[in-house]
């Protein structure tokens, strides 16, 4: 409607123009008030724009698809196809979430289930270019499975994530890939209870070194000082804070990247472990203990710390000493210039394929997913830690633990699991294996042994992911 009275007001204006010569002084003032009106009608009703002059920084353009709120968009009768690695009662969960789901929007989505096949199930159909619409990433949204996926940086539950979270899923070109509901974290666990009895104040530990010094304390007092194996998790979680991380002994992310790595600089960490084995820091029968064992002992208040693990082995100590008193800290600094940090991994993490033909009602499902509710209910049946802070549950002690830790540690840095992103695929039953050798043998040649296994293998993958 605007349109048609702009048309009717310019051809106005050409037909006074047109008028006889005598009139031509009164028709200016017509014509002048006309004209204004004409220019300032046309900017509201006739689509005039002005460009936009806010200091603002510029919001990153919206992915393709709807730019209705995903509940607001019909998909009925639409199917998706979300592969998952669930099993037993987690999927049974999942499966109920779906099937809720299906009812309020109408629609077929279907779950397959993969299970222990899910890592080779997935590659053979990334080799295929036949994708479920929606998959678990595990760990891997950017580093393996980027090229397959959606952006989804404009949905809105992205400004409901945690900053940990963000520090593993976001690209450098600040895309995102995946809803991420839950994340795993590693770090330091400590027997408070234990820590008091030894004189030893946790939250005074910064170094490698303060811990060992704190380590002797421990056994002084008659405790183990570690609760420890020497595996892939002590080979790789603490790594970065060797050879990667500013203020480290090292930098050498670069060479990590390109295959180059001098793993001869590795002894500095296989150095350490082997005090840990030479003082008497670990448990005399590691060699034969169990997962059980190590929780059953740590709730006995056996031992005091426990590095490179995550608070789910804290919620399981707390069942069985309701009283014990624990904490979460981060991994330490190899200096007093380096930085603590927390490793953060993709737990429950769910990405579209970006050549899916049901786009929209994809969208619509992970915006069910990520509602406090929906959320809350799977990480409940996983028993990991919430990345969205409107999922949080209060009664959580895993959340309470970590929540205390960035309060404590403002300026902790999180990444990703060292493994993932700077190892090639691969590497991780690698670390065991050399873990192994190392508690067999932590002697000079021991060690140099180990460093020739894990540059080998690592010349080798590296190799296997650079064939295209």
């Amino acid at each position: 409607m605007g349109i048609v009275i702009c048309k009717m007001l310019y051809c106005a204006i050409f037909i006074i123009l047109n008028m006889k010569k005598e009139k031509e002084i009164e028709m200016k003032k017509v014509i002048s008030i006309l004209v204004v009106f004409v220019m300032m009608f046309s900017l509201a009703a006739c689509g005039g724009k002005t460009e936009k002059t806010s200091s603002e920084p510029t919001q990153p353009a919206a992915a393709s698809g709807t730019s209705e709120t995903p509940s607001e968009v019909d998909i009925s009768g639409k199917g998706l196809e979300i592969a998952v690695r669930y099993t037993g009662k987690q999927l049974e969960v999942f499966q109920k979430v779906v099937d809720d789901f299906n009812a309020k929007y109408k629609t077929k989505v279907t779950v397959s289930s993969y299970g222990d096949d899910y890592e080779a199930t997935l590659k053979t159909r990334m080799a295929s270019d036949e994708l479920p619409d929606i998959f678990e990433t595990h760990g891997w949204s950017i580093l393996r499975y980027k090229e397959y996926l959606m952006d989804l940086r404009d949905q809105e539950w992205v400004k409901d994530y945690d900053d940990s979270a963000l520090g593993v899923i976001k690209d450098t070109d600040s895309a995102i890939y995946v809803l991420m509901i839950s994340e795993m974290i590693g770090g330091t666990l400590v027997n408070l209870d234990v820590c008091k009895e030894a004189g030893v104040d946790p939250y005074t530990i910064y170094t490698w070194d303060d811990l060992l010094a704190a380590c002797e304390k421990i056994k002084e007092a008659g405790f183990t000082p570690l609760s420890n194996g020497i595996g892939s998790g002590e080979l790789a979680n603490i790594a970065g804070t060797y050879y990667n991380y500013k203020g480290e002994k090292y930098e050498l992310s670069d060479s990590m990247m390109d295959g180059t790595f001098d793993w001869s600089v590795y002894k500095d960490l296989l150095g350490d472990l082997s005090k840990w084995i030479d003082n008497g820091y670990l448990y005399k029968d590691i060699a034969t203990m169990t997962g059980t064992d190590f929780t059953e002992r740590w709730a006995a208040n056996k031992s005091a710390f426990y590095v490179g693990n995550d608070p789910g082995f804290l919620i399981a100590a707390k069942q069985l000493n309701k009283d014990g008193n624990y904490a979460f800290l981060p991994c330490f600094a190899s200096t007093k210039e380096g930085v603590q940090f927390v490793p953060v991994g993709e737990g429950d993490a769910f990405g579209v394929w970006k050549d899916t033909k049901n786009e929209d009602a994809a969208k619509v499902f992970l915006n069910y997913l990520a509602t406090p509710e929906v959320a809350t209910t799977i990480n409940k049946a996983t028993g990991k830690i919430s990345a969205l802070k409107n999922a949080v549950e209060t009664d959580n002690y895993g959340e309470q633990l970590f929540a205390a830790l960035k309060e404590k540690y403002p300026n902790t840095f999180y990444e990703n699991y060292w493994d993932r992103k700077y190892m090639p695929s691969g590497m991780w039953p690698i670390f065991g294996n050399a873990g192994a050798l190392l508690l067999t043998d932590h002697s000079d040649k021991g060690i140099e042994d180990v460093i020739k296994y894990l540059s080998e293998n690592f010349k080798d993958l590296y190799e296997q992911a650079s064939v295209k």
